[in-house]
């Protein structure tokens, strides 16, 4: 229990960082954390003992807790899509599909089967039926492929973090893509020795289990924050460079630069950009020449528009 507290502890703090964070932008990484969190809070013994008998005393929490670390590993592998440039059409489709598809099974296979009462070892005292190794392994599946599929857009993507956060989150993302994999095939062969009756090789999968469950969800929620953190402080960076070069090229356009009589903006970037063109307007109608040091503002001008 004391591992899901301070799961849930960090994945509360997370959430509410990533709401912050991510304020007047896309919120999808933010999101997938609130459903992590959602999902691990619902699984502290003493809450799930209190919430289950309020819906009838049998693991209906269960059910919904799965169905939102469902939920919040499509959204994740989608917001990660998005934050590294790799989201396209049929992923978003395959994604939807897929995750319909296994709510749906994993519904019907917990509506199928014999429920026990109100218990935090739901797969423990259910494993044995046929429905709940259903019900368990086509989660499992999906979200070891989604958190494998996770890391492997991760890799791909390496070479292109502009920061060392950016970097450094990416590199824990494909930890937590490795160890989703693992935590599948280690419970996907906990589940068949349970239904099959070979208790022993069940237990002997424990400590990996226990190691790789909360793994991941640390290693994939720790990767997310830095991802973000990451895009932020580049985002600060490009911010400054782009507010310098509109300071040093301010001379030069007040000087030479052509008024386009362009509408007002706040955006620092549009700002230079115009005044890039202003700049080159008025060169071309006057054909003034540059000292080095104008040639130099409009160059560094350039180069901070073509970072941004």
């Amino acid at each position: 229990m004391i591992v899901a507290v301070v799961q849930a502890v960090l994945l509360i703090a997370g959430t509410i960082a990533l709401f912050v964070l991510q304020r007047g932008q896309d919120r999808t990484l933010a999101v997938t954390f609130l459903l992590f969190a959602a999902t691990i809070v619902t699984n502290v013994d003493p809450l799930y003992r209190g919430l289950d008998p309020l819906l009838g005393g049998f693991n209906v929490v269960t059910v919904v807790s799965d169905c939102l670390m469902v939920a919040g590993t499509s959204t994740l592998l989608w917001g990660v899509a998005k934050a590294v440039g790799a989201a396209r059409p049929w992923l978003r489709n395959a994604i939807v599909v897929s995750f319909a598809a296994v709510v749906i099974v994993v519904v019907v296979a917990f509506t199928v089967l014999d429920k026990p009462a109100t218990t935090t070892t739901f797969m423990l005292d259910a494993g044995s039926h046929p429905a709940a190794t259903v019900y368990s392994i086509a989660q499992t599946l999906y979200l070891g492929v989604a958190l494998g599929a996770t890391g492997f857009i991760c890799v791909l993507r390496l070479r292109e973090a502009r920061t060392t956060t950016d970097l450094v989150g990416l590199w824990v993302l494909v930890l937590g893509g490795v160890l989703g994999v693992v935590r599948m095939v280690v419970v996907v062969v906990m589940d068949l020795a349970h239904v099959l009756g070979d208790l022993a090789r069940m237990r002997s999968l424990a400590l990996p289990y226990d190691v790789t469950t909360p793994g991941a969800v640390i290693c994939v929620s720790t990767g997310m924050l830095l991802l973000v953190i990451g895009h932020r402080v580049s985002r600060r960076r490009r911010t400054r460079r782009v507010d310098a070069a509109l300071r040093r090229l301010a001379p030069l356009h007040e000087r030479i630069g052509a008024d386009n009589a362009y509408p007002s903006t706040d955006d620092p970037a549009t700002r230079l950009s115009r005044a890039i063109v202003e700049v080159n307007d008025g060169l071309r109608r006057s054909r003034a020449s540059l000292t080095d040091a104008e040639r130099a503002a409009l160059a560094e001008a350039e180069a901070a528009l073509d970072a941004a």
